[in-house]
């Protein structure tokens, strides 16, 4: 296989096939690479969402067990 890869014809012929078929297909393959990019940001900003619920319903949480073991102090004392 390093034999056929080092063969300088062999290369320059598979480069060839290679662009061919990208400029034969270049409008399929924009518009899919435009497709992966716009649901690649989708997911980022759903991800982001749901990252700042998270956080702010930690913070929720860590505020009502903090008034929480206030009142259990008051009246315990």
């Amino acid at each position: 296989m390093s034999i056929l890869a080092k063969h300088p014809l062999l290369v320059f012929g598979l480069g060839v096939a290679a662009g061919f078929y990208a400029h034969k297909y270049r409008k399929e393959i924009i518009e899919s690479a435009t497709l992966a990019t716009g649901k690649g940001k989708d997911f980022v900003l759903h991800q982001k969402e749901n990252l700042e619920d998270l956080v702010a319903e930690c913070k929720e949480c860590a505020d009502d067990a903090s008034t929480e073991s206030a009142q259990s102090k008051k009246g315990k004392t």
